[in-house]
């Protein structure tokens, strides 16, 4: 009885610490305490620990993971395949609304660069090559058979939308193939199809949709792993389909290597006692590596043979770059010359500080400082940079500590939104390589107002409960909160902690980003469904 109140209460002071007390220091960029948080933060504990023991208590009670309904029967009637193209067609009609009104897409975030590449020389990697490349692909499609860029276009927003809802309803038939309530599985699957984020997204032009598509069938195919790995071996077609969901998650954005390596190397730590199965699993394990393989040679003598760059590694640093321009800006008296001198070789010179606006320091994004980073000097000796940043690391701890806080802060920072807006309007035809421009086929005057307001008014985001789904701090917090609460008493670290591995690395990646943009967090959104399945049946607290 102590443990389980000690743990909802380890919870609530850790997030009312971060809520009332860090949060506002780092979104004033004033990192000193005093009284007048000792209020706020004992009223957001109180709350905070009345709320995980009510949510605790009804979940115990009511058995919503485990609780079967009357309609559970009718399902199970209707047959897995059959349930599986009513879910996946009505997921993919519930988006059409959305389609229709901003056809053939919302040409916006990338798109600017990426349309010019896709009419002249695909010649970098910086937005994914396979995406710029079916950009083009639609382009001249639609331009040979419509005489029209935007039914190309068109048609790319259908493919997105057909691979997303395919998606979503293979994680929703997984979920309840292992035992989650019908209720929960109805849930997800209305969340699936009316929240706007997903509408919205399926049909912007930008990698973030086809990579969320993939991840999810990873995730899918992962959690199978876990789950039944003899099951999984023994089905011939996995062995095809994992080389290729692997791969195109990769090619699609190119941290989804990451979340993939991430989760089998921790999968692998947490059953190394299992080690002595492993020769069963070879024929699998081999399979395992095949995508990484194959994006390693797409990545190398492909696109070498086709002349294409590899994205710059500026793009992976933020967070070092970030800390180190704060020191630039806040600390440069204290540095001699050596070091003045090796920030100047790493970012630009510091004279951009107070002439040039455009590119100051904004400690909420890194797109500032990264423009202002020397990716060859980098790349000429990239241990020399560590040691450098590792040496200032250990003079401005502080500073690094503010300046990670503050480019992250949107994922952890519930009362900090600035960049969770979805981009609903297009890019002007003037700004565009190729002239594309919206032109939609059905649009209600009320309805697009609506997907307008959802994506861009700042209003839904500080609407108590209504917010959670529009501040993507939330989405961390809820993750944090099952990790602990699954935990059970025998076989937590190898039968239920590994199915949140992929969550686990999805997070880390956010955390680095270069903005808390809530498209980064999109993903997290998606796949958070899975962990209903680890806590199904747990023991309570």
């Amino acid at each position: 009885m102590i443990k389980k109140y000690a743990v909802s209460a380890a919870l609530a002071l850790l997030y009312s610490v971060f809520y009332t007390v860090i949060g506002p220091m780092i979104l004033s960029q004033d990192i000193s305490a005093d009284r007048s948080m000792i209020i706020p933060f004992t009223v957001c504990f109180i709350i905070s620990f009345l709320f995980i023991r009510i949510l605790l208590f009804l979940k115990d009670k009511l058995c919503i993971f485990d609780k079967k309904l009357r309609i559970t029967s009718w399902l199970d009637k209707l047959g897995n395949r059959r349930l599986f193209f009513v879910v996946w067609i009505f997921i993919f009609l519930s988006w059409v609304p959305a389609f229709l009104i901003t056809f053939p897409g919302v040409i916006s975030y990338d798109m600017i660069s990426q349309l010019d590449s896709a009419v002249n020389v695909i010649t970098s990697n910086h937005h994914p090559v396979l995406h710029t490349w079916l950009i083009r692909v639609f382009l001249r499609f639609g331009e040979s058979c419509f005489s029209s860029y935007e039914a190309g276009l068109g048609l790319l927003s259908v493919l997105q939308m057909l691979l997303l809802s395919y998606a979503l309803t293979r994680m929703i038939i997984l979920i309840r193939k292992h035992g989650v309530s019908d209720a929960v599985v109805i849930a997800v699957t209305l969340f699936s199809a009316f929240w706007f984020e997903n509408a919205c997204l399926s049909v912007s032009m930008i990698k973030d949709t086809l990579h969320a598509a993939f991840l999810i069938l990873f995730v899918c195919h992962f959690t199978a792993i876990v789950l039944s790995p003899d099951e999984y071996r023994t089905q011939k077609r996995n062995y095809i389909l994992l080389p290729l969901v692997g791969f195109f998650m990769f090619a699609s954005r190119n941290n989804g290597l990451h979340i993939y390596l991430f989760s089998f190397a921790f999968l692998l730590l947490l059953r190394i006692r299992e080690i002595k199965k492993a020769g069963r699993f070879i024929p699998l394990m081999l399979i395992g590596v095949l995508p990484v393989i194959l994006f390693k040679i797409y990545t190398g003598p492909v696109f070498s043979a086709l002349n294409i760059e590899q994205g710059q590694v500026r793009e992976a640093l933020s967070v070092p770059i970030q800390q180190l321009q704060r020191v630039a800006v806040y600390n440069i008296s204290e540095l001699d010359e050596a070091d003045r001198d090796k920030m100047n070789y790493y970012i630009d010179s510091l004279e951009w500080i107070d002439p040039y606006p455009g590119r100051q320091y904004n400690p909420f994004c890194a797109d500032p400082a990264k423009s202002c980073f020397y990716s060859n000097n980098y790349s000429e000796d990239p241990a020399e940079f560590w040691k450098f940043w590792f040496k200032l690391g250990r003079r401005f701890t502080k500073q690094y500590a503010v300046a990670f806080l503050s480019n992250s802060a949107g994922f952890w920072y519930p009362d900090y939104y600035g960049f969770s807006y979805v981009m609903f309007n297009n890019y002007t035809v003037d700004e565009l390589t190729v002239p594309v421009t919206r032109k939609s086929i059905w649009a209600p005057e009320g309805l697009t107002a609506a997907y307008e307001s959802l994506c861009l008014n700042s209003k839904w985001r500080e609407i108590p409960v209504i917010r959670v789904f529009f501040v993507p701090a939330y989405i961390s917090w809820a993750l944090l909160c099952v990790i602990i609460y699954a935990r059970r008493k025998k076989a937590y670290f190898t039968k239920v902690l590994p199915l949140f591995l992929p969550h686990i690395a999805q997070l880390g990646i956010m955390l680095l980003c270069p903005i808390s943009s809530f498209r980064y967090a999109w993903p997290l959104y998606l796949i958070f469904p899975i962990t209903f399945i680890g806590l199904k049946n747990e023991k309570a607290l």
